[in-house]
């Protein structure tokens, strides 16, 4: 457990950074890019997202697993790591030459800007997280992304100041990518060996990482066909104000499901040793752990999101006052579906629910984008969204209850709910009148998390202080 817990803590340095960084730059990039800028970028990378899915071909969760379970022997994870390798080699050059392809027949305006965003096709080659991951060693990938981070930051402060920045802007995420993916490369010298293989050994993975392809498929679908039939079926610039609606929630949802990606290596580890128990135990924990936070963030928005949306957006992006609040569920919804699946889905080979839940979910979503927005344009996409996310997260969570007779504690969830639901009263009557400003937000916040943090813990619904009571008790 005391591994969890260092993981734990490297990923969220990793992730809180990932949260503080566009805190920093979505204002900068915001105010210079405008709407258009921001719809642009996001849509030419919604595209290149569907040749990216093809280049890692799902492996990487397939390759987390396989390198968890093989860990302990140097010579069994080598093979593994270069048969997977290889195999991601293989994808990302026949991907690469297909997005060519389609932007010499099929793309009329801002070709540079696609061939640019291309490149992270290619450096997919270098993407070899899911071995650290499988090693339970965070701590190498999650500095080095913070460091790369931290200087893709600097330059987008220095370089990003007006719409025609666009380019610039695309080059810094790019080389940030590509630096992120190819230093860790510098970490494998004592960790693997060379390991000679052959095509059988690298093809044998093809048929199993299908498998997680499948539902990565309908991942990508459900998550980028909005951007792509928003910029196709309306304008780049509803594309603008749909992205930064959903990015500012995704900031949260990031940091809500870094749990679940240090514990995934750990739960596939105790499913082959065949300790059921000890998962569901630890699974009990964090998914409280995680609702309890979730819901949180989520009435938090609720109470911020008009003070917020002015100053750190700008003016030029004030319609998103009208989308964020709507959007703020996502926090609840997503986190715990992942939760499911990386938690207990996959660690125990339940691939068919997984992808079936993914599959219909990316079914929905794409129906509902082309029957809504083509007459209620962004809102169809929110819709979409919303819909699409729920019934994957539902069919997850239905199929996990089921299998283990696992109970929510309902008193917690909806006691959460209630006391959420009040600070989101108290916080707007409270500042309705303050300015919007940084300032307000920070008071905001501060006024929030006094009342639910107190509020919770004297309901004795805090599962942070019950569990630390309860680790007093067993020192006691």
């Amino acid at each position: 457990m005391n591994k969890v817990i260092k993981n734990f803590a490297y990923q969220s340095i990793f992730q809180i950074a990932k949260l503080l960084l566009p805190i920093i730059t979505i204002p900068i990039v915001s105010q210079a890019l405008g709407p258009k800028g921001i719809g642009i970028y996001n849509y030419i990378n919604s595209i290149s997202q569907y040749f990216i899915l093809i280049a890692s071909l799902g492996l990487n969760v397939y390759a987390n697993r396989e390198v968890a379970m093989n860990r302990d022997s140097k010579e069994k994870r080598s093979k593994t790591f270069w048969e997977i390798f290889y195999i991601q080699l293989i994808f990302s050059v026949i991907s690469f030459v297909l997005y060519l392809m389609m932007i010499l027949f099929l793309v009329k305006e801002y070709q540079l800007l696609y061939v640019i965003q291309g490149l992270v096709i290619l450096a997919t080659i270098l993407d070899i997280s899911w071995f650290f991951m499988g090693l339970e060693d965070f701590k190498k990938t999650s500095m080095t992304n913070l460091a790369i981070n931290m200087i893709a930051f600097i330059f987008i402060f220095l370089c990003i100041k007006e719409p025609n920045d666009l380019y610039k802007y695309v080059i810094i995420q790019v080389a940030s990518i590509i630096l992120s993916q190819g230093v860790v490369w510098f970490y494998l010298k004592n960790l693997i060996t060379y390991h000679k293989v052959t095509l059988n050994g690298i093809m044998s993975h093809f048929k199993p990482a299908l498998t997680y392809f499948i539902p990565k498929v309908s991942i990508v679908l459900y998550t980028n066909m909005n951007k792509t039939l928003l910029g196709l079926l309306s304008n780049k610039t509803d594309v603008g104000f749909y992205s930064n609606a959903v990015l500012i929630n995704t900031i949260f949802v990031t940091i809500l499901t870094t749990l679940d990606l240090v514990l995934m290596p750990k739960m596939s580890h105790l499913f082959s040793k065949k300790n059921t128990q000890k998962m569901l135990e630890i699974i009990n924990y964090s998914l409280h752990f995680q609702l309890y936070f979730s819901i949180a963030i989520m009435c938090g928005m609720w109470a911020i999101y008009d003070k917020l949306v002015y100053w750190f957006f700008g003016l030029k992006f004030i319609q998103l006052n009208d989308y964020i609040p709507i959007l703020s569920i996502l926090i609840v919804i997503i986190p715990l579906g992942m939760g499911v699946s990386r938690q207990y889905l996959l660690p125990m080979n339940r691939i068919k629910v997984y992808n079936i839940a993914v599959i219909m979910g990316a079914i929905l979503g794409i129906l509902l984008n082309l029957l809504l927005i083509p007459s209620i344009g962004i809102y169809g996409a929110i819709v979409a969204t919303i819909c699409s996310e729920f019934f994957v997260t539902f069919i997850r969570t239905r199929s996990f209850i089921k299998e283990t007779h696992f109970r929510f504690d309902l008193k917690q969830i909806f006691g959460n709910l209630a006391i959420g639901l009040l600070m989101v009263f108290c916080v707007r009557q409270l500042t309705g009148n303050f300015p919007s400003t940084i300032l307000t937000t920070l008071i905001q916040a501060l006024i929030g998390a006094t009342i639910y943090l107190s509020l919770t813990t004297v309901c004795k619904i805090n599962p942070l202080y019950n569990y630390w009571k309860l680790t007093k008790v067993k020192e006691g």
